[in-house]
């Protein structure tokens, strides 16, 4: 069993947040380092506070599955289905991907 103060993500999670970081300093302009962030990120993956999983055959076809029946895109749902494999809550700010759980 996992320990509770580890976060489990997808791979997928570094270019989500790196994108997220690039928009926010060169698109928003409300951040003026990026960088700074992006360090921390991989601060925390380094140290395993952050624990990055490649999603394998069943969890990508549980989120392939996800996708196609709440017609949402395959990102969204991979978080949702590694979630549920792993018997984890899922943790988002992200409203339509909360309710992909119903």
């Amino acid at each position: 069993m996992l320990e509770h103060d580890i976060i489990v993500a997808p791979e997928l999670a570094l270019y989500e947040v790196s994108n997220s970081l690039w928009k926010h300093e060169a698109v928003l302009h409300d951040i003026s380092d990026g960088r700074e962030y992006l360090d921390l990120l991989f601060q925390l993956v380094s140290t395993e506070t952050i624990r990055l999983v490649i999603p394998d055959e069943k969890i990508a076809g549980e989120a392939y599955k996800l996708a196609v029946t709440k017609k949402c895109t395959v990102y969204d749902a991979i978080f949702v289905a590694l979630a549920i494999d792993l018997g984890l809550e899922l943790k988002t700010f992200d409203e339509a991907q909360r309710s992909l759980l119903h």
